[in-house]
């Protein structure tokens, strides 16, 4: 059974040094990356396969007994030389989501690009090492900006592939730029996930889990904060407050924007 709770810590770039470009705090360094672990398994966490924490109907359980689950979305290679080893020093395990048209290539998306990426050798070793494996998609697109077709084709191609060069069913995947809509994540039902991943935003769903970004300057303590139950919440009110203030924000542009159509004057927008 889906658990209505589930402490998802979401990194993407594991890096040995300090990246001077990297806009959105994503490219956490090695020594960052030990520290926070270190602190989670110091103070009692315990981190567990997805599958472990997604299938758990004791959810209030999960939340009060310091139980986490690790993602990486991207599958960068990384994982493998800086990540994979401290995970294994304190026994956790995470699972990695990789973009199969680029297999073995470098990363094309704005704002990390040019970075290695696991090949498929290297995905079947993080495999056999206890490592799950989910899709990213084909390509990296922003599925919300495609036609039904290429959206089809990311989410059950990439499925496919990953299904027959690991030679097992993939259940998990996770939305580029964590865009979705409830079109797509009733097309990644129909493709055979059981569940997938965005962040925090959208309705919380076994089609869009929400996860919580791990950052460069995120101090090991702040982790805790981040897994509680209460962390979401308070995001949740925070984005409906924000939510509330938007719709009242465009009531009154739309009644602004009327006055000037009537007087025949041009409208400037602010993007």
């Amino acid at each position: 059974m889906y658990s209505t709770y589930i402490p998802i810590l979401l990194y993407h770039q594991i890096s040995p040094s300090e990246s001077a470009h990297d806009p959105q705090g994503l490219i956490v360094p090695t020594y960052q990356f030990e520290k926070q672990m270190n602190y989670l398994y110091e103070h009692g966490y315990s981190c567990k396969s997805m599958k472990e924490l997604l299938f758990n109907a004791k959810d209030r359980v999960i939340g009060r007994n310091k139980v986490f689950a690790l993602n990486f979305d991207d599958g960068y290679a990384n994982f493998l030389t800086e990540a994979f080893p401290i995970l294994q020093r304190y026994g956790f395990t995470a699972t990695v989501f990789v973009v199969t048209d680029l297999v073995g290539k470098q990363s094309n998306w704005s704002g990390e690009h040019g970075t290695q990426l696991l090949s498929w050798k290297q995905i079947k070793v993080l495999q056999q090492a206890g490592i799950s494996i989910g899709s990213h998609s084909c390509t990296h697109s922003d599925l919300t900006q495609l036609s039904n077709e290429d959206v089809w084709n990311e989410i059950s191609s990439s499925k496919q592939k990953l299904e027959d060069e690991l030679g097992h069913e993939i259940s998990l995947m996770s939305y580029p730029y964590w865009e979705s809509n409830n079109e797509i994540q009733d097309m990644a039902k129909a493709a055979g996930y059981k569940l997938a991943c965005g962040v925090t935003q959208g309705s919380i769903g076994e089609f869009n889990l929400w996860r919580i970004e791990s950052h460069r300057d995120d101090k090991p303590k702040n982790l805790s904060l981040k897994l509680s139950p209460g962390y979401r919440y308070a995001v949740q009110a925070r984005r409906w407050i924000r939510e509330k203030k938007s719709v009242k924000q465009n009531g009154a542009n739309r009644s602004h924007t009327s006055h000037f159509e009537q007087r025949g004057r041009p409208i400037q927008t602010n993007k």
